[in-house]
């Protein structure tokens, strides 16, 4: 299901748009991955490369050569469109012409962790796996449960992606005994696709996974392709490079918003029928496989500050919920009885405890901790 293993065969061979742009052109000749190979350059000002003299074409020469990519170094974004269009004009397909948009400086990607790195570099053999997205991994302080847990989740990670990390530490022989894994997630999980969510590209998520070079349902979302090939060219080099750390940052700040004045996102207010079909057979494969492994896969439904939400988020957060587990019991039907712990409500009226409506700030994740060790783990 998870393609992680898949190399090009052949050296992509890219042609960089934009001699004079230093900055940027070192930065694509630095980080460009070893599977890619610059042929030459152009430009639409200049006859040649004034830098460094390397090969160069001017741009109506452009449709003679062999490439694959064309890197455009330009920033500005009307420059961007003018380029384009003048290599639109000359016949270049659009799906060809790449902007570094990774080596932007500002851009959220060069702060996010690899979390298949993390894994292979810390994952100590525990026997207990924590899944799910923001709610766990920065709702949780895992070392404080009374059972020895890692925590494979990360902010944004879909049923599908959560299922690909497991496989991947399960074919790479990463796993030892899995005997409890918890998966945290909201009512509206179903309706979930990481890879369909244009902001998961634009806030760089999706780069987190980029080791498992598996992009699921990217080609349905206007613009992903372009991110989808700026990991493939960069990615590699820019997460040695930056190297940053899983680590959860302390925020003690409290939500400040008055109650019932908080809408939901537009997650909570939609059903979408093909991805709740997909994540439904994806989650029973996920199920299955830790049955296998004689484990117990616990789904938690995390706290929400619901005096925060105002009618209508409510009214949606209620259809969710029963959504949610009308899903669930449909599938008990195959799979068994699934554990499950609701803890949508725990922290009702504690505005103390959240630092949004639906994320929990660090007095919270203490507060939850606990309440795993109490209820889950039976353990003071």
């Amino acid at each position: 299901r998870c393609p992680y293993n898949h190399t090009p065969e052949n050296m992509e061979k890219v042609i960089v748009f934009g001699v004079k742009n230093i900055k940027v052109r070192r930065d694509v000749e630095y980080f460009l991955d070893d599977s890619y190979q610059i042929i030459g350059y152009s430009d639409g000002h200049y006859s040649s490369d004034i830098l460094d003299g390397k090969p160069f074409f001017r741009p109506e020469e452009l449709c003679e050569q062999k490439y694959d990519f064309i890197i455009v170094t330009s920033q500005t974004g009307k420059a961007q469109a003018e380029i384009r269009r003048i290599l639109s004009g000359l016949g270049v397909p659009s799906d060809k012409i790449i902007r570094p948009i990774i080596l932007k400086e500002g851009d959220k990607t060069k702060s996010l962790p690899d979390i298949v790195t993390h894994i292979e570099r810390h994952y100590k053999g525990e026997p207990g796996l924590i899944f799910g997205m923001s709610y766990s991994y920065m709702g949780i302080y895992e070392k404080k449960l009374r059972f020895p847990f890692f925590n494979c989740s990360f902010s944004g990670m879909d049923i599908y992606y959560n299922a690909c990390v497991f496989q991947y530490m399960e074919e790479r022989g990463i796993l030892s005994t899995v005997e409890k894994a918890l998966f945290v997630i909201p009512y509206y999980y179903f309706d979930f696709d990481m890879s369909r969510s244009a902001g998961e590209y634009e806030e760089g998520f999706t780069f987190s996974m980029h080791r498992l070079n598996d992009w699921h349902n990217y080609k349905m979302v206007p613009g992903a392709s372009e991110y989808v090939e700026n990991y493939r060219m960069f990615g590699k080099k820019i997460s040695e490079y930056y190297h940053v750390p899983m680590w959860k940052e302390p925020t003690n700040c409290v939500h400040g918003a008055p109650d019932n004045s908080d809408m939901l996102e537009p997650l909570w207010f939609a059903n979408h029928k093909e991805t709740e079909s997909e994540n439904r057979n994806i989650f029973a494969e996920f199920y299955q496989k830790i049955e296998a492994r004689r484990g117990e896969l616990i789904l938690v439904i995390p706290p929400l500050y619901v005096d925060g939400v105002n009618q209508m988020s409510k009214a949606a957060l209620q259809a969710k919920k029963e959504r949610f587990y009308g899903i669930l019991k449909d599938m008990e039907e195959n799979l068994g009885s699934i554990h499950i712990y609701d803890y949508l409500d725990a922290f009702s009226g504690r505005r103390e405890l959240f630092r949004d409506t639906t994320h929990l700030n660090s007095n919270g994740a203490e507060e939850f901790t606990k309440l795993i060790n109490r209820d889950i783990l039976n353990a003071p």
